[in-house]
């Protein structure tokens, strides 16, 4: 495992600084994706199929890289007493555009179940006031993703 991180590391083409920030915000954004999918205490496979497909399609990832990506941001999250860590990085370094791009890919996994639970919602609601966003953003992203355009 550790090799395969070292190297997913060591590929990056960016300088080390910057190579080493984007792959914090990789985590931290794969770390608030994975609690929406455990808010209500199941982790099912539609849900693990939708991070992984969120997360290849947002990072260009290939399907090993992401599923290392996804294990890295697991750990972090089971080890984080909260999720103060990972929205203070994100509201710290996104512009609002893609801070709403990550609140977007919340709410795509809280309803990808098919149910939106009342702690999913409850959730991705207050990691978007964390990120600074406001209610107007939050309920327009919640329509765009439960109703989308035909």
């Amino acid at each position: 495992m550790l090799d395969r991180l070292q190297k997913f590391f060591g590929d990056s083409m960016a300088p080390a600084d910057q190579a080493d920030d984007a792959q914090r915000l990789r985590v931290a954004t794969c770390a608030l994706l994975l609690e929406a999918a455990h808010a209500d205490d199941e982790f099912t496979a539609e849900e693990r199929e939708t991070i992984t497909a969120l997360v290849r399609r947002r990072f260009d990832l290939d399907a090993a890289e992401a599923d290392t990506l996804l294990e890295m941001a697991n750990s972090e999250r089971e080890a984080a007493g909260d999720m103060h860590q990972f929205t203070r990085l994100i509201g710290e370094t996104f512009s609002r555009s893609r801070k709403l791009a990550v609140l977007e890919l919340l709410w795509q996994v809280a309803y990808s179940d098919g149910v939106l639970e009342a702690h999913e919602d409850a959730l991705v609601h207050r990691l978007g006031r964390m990120l600074d966003l406001r209610h107007d953003e939050l309920i327009a992203l919640k329509l765009r993703v439960k109703n989308p355009p035909a």
